[in-house]
């Protein structure tokens, strides 16, 4: 190539180099534009988001003003005093508390309970600081801070001036509030406070006169004990009513236990204490309990006695106390097993797999039962019979199986424990399906036990002195044990009927105490 050519091609190639170097420079200066209006637009956005922290922020402080003026509105509707006022009209609100869910708080997400059931009282604090001045001061807001107080119980001397006049020759005289007991100076609130300590809560009584003294009270044991037994004879017919209720029920479970019982003369093995047998019939219909005691008798004349008059399902265990049901004088009642008692035979062999085994399966019976429960989710009576009708035939056929199986094994000693619960079982397998024929009956009988639990817990502290001691025993827990059934309060309770029973002749109907058991009473209006 010659020299000018050459000198032309060195000169196109470094105009040409030059233009892609003007092009890259172009790049670059727009690539730099662009980063900076970036850089503009984050810090534009972060100026955006913090204004709107401190809007959510401000938000957040109205809505906690905006709740506490709301719970405050509350609390001065639920006050007793503020009932009475002119209504305070209320803020502005787009949803009620009931329908706002309540914010969870600490406590692994455990809501804190508002205890409505509290009385509500209200007090306003002021700033304490000494450069505080209200006059100066602007009102911003306040917030609400709740504190929980209990004050014991409180006793009162009440001296009511009676005063006497004459006139006209004939003399006046004021009368002060009579009390249950002739010549006393005790009113119905000191019964009623040692009823539910010693009959509710299992407290044994010279505990509860100590409870007494220690709040304020001098009271002697002899005074109480004279008072819950001398009350005892004006709730006579009110337990007579009691009985008389509990066998118009439809549906009853029973079943019975011992208490310590101190005899008067000693047996002639020595002994001065004995078991003495307190029976109880729960009434499914109404809620009432009745507990029962014949000088500490188990035998089945007792139950007898006090089954007459019952037509209709009577749910127990397997004792022979009850081997009459059905039959004879008793025809009229119909016996309902109890699943829990044939289950836990089964269960006690826990190194036997059979027994394992079967004792699942009638476990699977109350995991069926419990995935529905009648008015809740809509579901009736009606479908709850049909869901028991199904799931029962597969089941029991089941068991009966298994049963059968046992019990015909070849070699088996008489005193297996496998066998003996297998015949247990086997004896009641007829009246099993009585329970599943019904929407209402239980699978056991556990809501007795339950109730028993206080006879338990008295007899754990106590040793009741006599026969006639535990006759009281049982009027007081069945009154006591069926308001707590039914969610009555028991003082409260008691403060009224023993006043009323007092009140009434003692050749009032039986008709009218019946008015006055926990599932019908109403307190008087005073």
């Amino acid at each position: 190539m010659k020299k000018n050519e050459l000198t032309e091609f060195l000169q196109r190639q470094n105009e040409f180099l030059q233009g892609r170097l003007d092009e890259a420079l172009a790049s670059v200066s727009s690539l730099t534009l662009a980063n900076e209006k970036m850089v503009a637009t984050v810090d534009e956005l972060r100026r955006q988001i913090a204004s709107l922290e401190d809007v959510i922020k401000g938000k957040g402080a109205e809505l906690s003003k905006e709740k506490a003026a709301r719970q405050a509105v509350q609390r001065l509707q639920g006050s007793p005093s503020e009932r009475q006022a002119k209504p305070t009209p209320a803020p502005a609100v787009s949803e009620t508390p009931e329908q706002r869910p309540q914010k969870k708080r600490t406590n692994n997400g455990a809501r804190r309970k508002t205890h409505p059931e509290c009385e509500v009282e209200t007090v306003v604090v002021e700033p304490d600081s000494p450069d505080f001045n209200h006059e100066e001061a602007t009102f911003i807001g306040e917030c609400d801070v709740v504190r929980y107080v209990m004050e014991p119980m409180r006793f009162k001397k009440i001296i009511y001036k009676v005063r006497k006049y004459v006139q006209d020759e004939k003399i006046y005289k004021g009368s002060a509030p009579a009390t249950p007991l002739l010549n006393s100076q005790y009113t119905s609130s000191f019964i009623a406070g040692l009823a539910e300590l010693r009959y509710l809560h299992c407290m044994p009584l010279e505990n509860a006169v100590e409870y007494f003294r220690a709040h304020g009270f001098d009271l002697d044991k002899g005074t109480a004990q004279k008072l819950v037994s001398k009350v005892k004879v004006q709730l006579e017919n009110m337990y007579k009513a009691l009985a008389k209720a509990i066998v118009e029920d439809i549906y009853i479970c029973g079943d019975e236990t011992y208490q310590k019982v101190r005899l008067q003369a000693a047996t002639p093995s020595g002994r001065k204490i004995k078991k003495g047998y307190i029976w109880v019939f729960v009434g499914m219909t109404t809620g009432l309990v009745y507990f029962f005691y014949d000088d500490g008798s188990r035998s089945a004349e007792v139950f007898e006695q006090h089954i007459r008059g019952f037509n209709g399902a009577f749910q127990c265990d397997c004792y022979s106390g009850y081997r009459h049901i059905g039959i004879g004088g008793m025809s009229g009642i119909k016996r309902l097993p109890c699943l829990q008692h044939i289950k836990r035979k089964f269960l006690d062999l826990k190194d036997n797999p059979q027994a394992q085994e079967i004792a699942k399966l009638f476990g699977l019976l109350y995991h069926f039962e419990h995935q529905h429960r009648i008015d809740k989710d809509g579901w009736t009576a009606e479908k709850h019979l049909e869901w028991r009708q199904r799931y029962s035939k597969v089941m029991l056929e089941k068991i009966r199986m298994r049963l059968t199986a046992v019990k015909n094994r070849i070699g088996v000693p008489p005193d297996d424990p496998l066998l003996a619960a297998t015949e247990h079982a086997l004896k009641q397998w007829d009246e099993i399906p009585r329970i599943l024929a019904s929407p209402t009956y239980r699978l056991d009988n556990n809501e007795v036990e339950r109730i028993n639990r206080y006879i338990s817990l008295t007899r754990r502290r106590l040793t009741i002195g006599s026969h006639s001691g535990a006759e009281v025993a049982a009027l007081y827990h069945s009154l006591a044990i069926t308001c707590h059934q039914r969610g009555v309060n028991v003082f409260d309770y008691f403060c009224d009927i023993i006043d009323r029973c007092a009140a009434w002749p003692p050749n009032a109907p039986i008709e009218k105490y019946r008015e006055l058991l926990p599932d019908r009473w109403k307190p008087s209006q005073k």
